[in-house]
C-alpha cells in the first residue's frame, strides 16, 4: 500500500487539500489504483487553520513524512509565509530517503524554502512567478508550463494545475489507462502535457473556413494508424505552414511533430494496457510502424520496453481483482 504524506501548514489552501483527497484518499480500487494510506502531517500534530476557512486535524506529526512514497505540499494563502525549520528539515529528509516530493501551485514556495528547487526546474501560478524567482534564485524557473519534474521533485502551476500534476503522477506510476479512468471520474481532460502553457497568449481565431487547431488535433487522433505527418495537419487546418506552427505552439506549448509522436506513443501504451495484441500489431495501430520503433520510442518516453510495460500496467478484465490479475500476469 503506497503511503502519501501531506504537509499541513497554517494557511494551506483547502482546494489543494481537496484535490489531494479526491485523487489519493478515495477508494479507486475498481479503477486499478490504490488503496493508499494518506497521512496528514503537521508540526506537533496540531489542529491547523486552512484557507479560506476552517481547520484540519493532522493525523501525524512531521515524522510521518519520513517513509512516505509521495510527499505533497499544498499551496498556502500567503506563499511567502514562513515555513518552520522543522518542516523544511522533514521535507529534505523525506527526499533524501527516496520520497517523491511535489508542491501544488504555491506549494512550490514551501519546497523552495527547503532548498529542494535549487538547480531544478520549477513553476507556480503565473501571478507568483516573479516572487518564486526571488524565493528560489537557484531554481530553473519555467514560466510557460503546467508542471515540472526532475530528481523526484515536482511543482505545478495555477490552481487546477495541481490536479494536472496529480494525474501525471497517477499516469507515471499506474499507467495511462488508469489515469484516463480517473480523469473521466473527475470530468476533466485525461492529459494536459506538463509543457503546455499556463494560458494562451492570444485566442485562436474562429473561422468557418479555418477548422482550427483543436479540430485538426481531433482529426489526427482518429488517424494515428495512418501515415499522416505534419504536412497533413497543416493541410487539414487550412493554414500556411508558418501560421499553423505558430498557432499550434501557442495552443499547446509543443511542436506539431512532437505532439503527434507523443499521441502515438500514448495510444500504444493504452493498447498494451488494454489488449493482448502482439507488439508488432500495437506498433502498426499506433502509427509507429515497426516493433523496433515502438520499443525505441517507448523506452525514450517511459524507460521500459513493451513487454515490461505490459506486465506492469496491464488492466485486469472486468470482474477480476487487481491482486488476482497481478498474480496471474506474474506467473505467466
Amino acid at each position: 500500500m503506497p503511503t502519501i504524506g501531506v504537509l499541513l501548514l497554517p494557511g494551506s489552501r483547502m482546494f489543494d487539500l481537496a484535490v489531494i483527497a479526491e485523487v489519493w484518499a478515495q477508494d479507486r480500487t475498481d479503477s486499478g489504483i490504490g488503496p493508499f494510506a494518506v497521512r496528514v502531517c503537521a508540526p506537533g500534530r496540531e489542529r491547523t487553520r486552512v484557507s479560506p476557512f476552517g481547520e484540519v486535524v493532522a493525523t501525524h506529526g512531521l515524522s510521518g513524512l519520513a517513509d512516505c512514497d509521495l510527499v505533497l505540499a499544498p499551496g498556502r494563502d500567503d506563499p511567502l509565509a514562513e515555513v518552520p525549520a522543522v518542516a523544511r528539515a522533514a521535507l529534505r529528509r523525506a527526499h533524501r530517503a527516496g520520497s517523491t516530493v511535489a508542491g501544488l501551485c504555491s506549494g512550490a514556495f514551501t519546497l523552495a524554502a527547503a532548498g529542494l528547487l535549487d538547480g531544478r526546474p520549477a513553476t507556480t501560478h503565473w501571478r507568483d512567478l516573479d516572487a518564486l524567482a526571488t524565493a528560489a534564485p537557484a531554481a530553473d524557473l519555467r514560466r510557460d508550463v503546467l508542471y515540472t519534474e526532475q530528481d523526484g521533485v515536482l511543482t505545478s502551476a495555477g490552481v487546477v494545475g495541481g490536479l494536472d500534476l496529480c494525474l501525471h503522477l497517477v499516469r507515471r506510476d499506474h499507467g495511462a489507462e488508469v489515469a484516463a479512468r480517473l480523469a473521466r471520474r473527475l470530468v476533466m481532460p485525461p492529459v494536459r502535457e506538463g509543457g503546455q502553457r499556463q494560458y494562451a497568449e492570444a485566442p485562436l481565431p474562429a473561422s468557418a473556413s479555418r477548422p482550427g487547431i483543436a479540430s485538426t488535433m481531433d482529426w489526427a487522433l482518429t488517424r494515428l494508424a495512418d501515415e499522416i505527418g505534419v504536412p497533413d495537419l497543416v493541410e487539414h487546418a487550412g493554414m500556411s505552414a508558418r501560421t499553423f506552427h505558430r498557432e499550434f505552439a501557442a495552443a499547446t506549448g509543443s511542436t506539431p511533430g512532437r505532439w503527434l509522436l507523443v499521441q502515438r506513443v500514448r495510444h500504444a501504451r493504452r493498447l498494451l494496457e488494454t489488449t493482448d495484441l502482439p507488439v508488432a500489431r500495437v506498433a502498426e495501430r499506433a502509427g509507429l510502424g515497426s516493433a523496433a520503433n515502438l520499443r525505441r520510442r517507448l523506452r525514450a518516453e517511459v524507460g521500459a520496453g513493451p513487454d515490461s510495460y505490459r506486465r506492469t500496467f496491464r488492466i485486469p478484465p472486468v470482474g477480476v481483482t487487481v491482486g488476482a490479475w497481478a498474480s496471474t500476469s506474474t506467473s505467466s
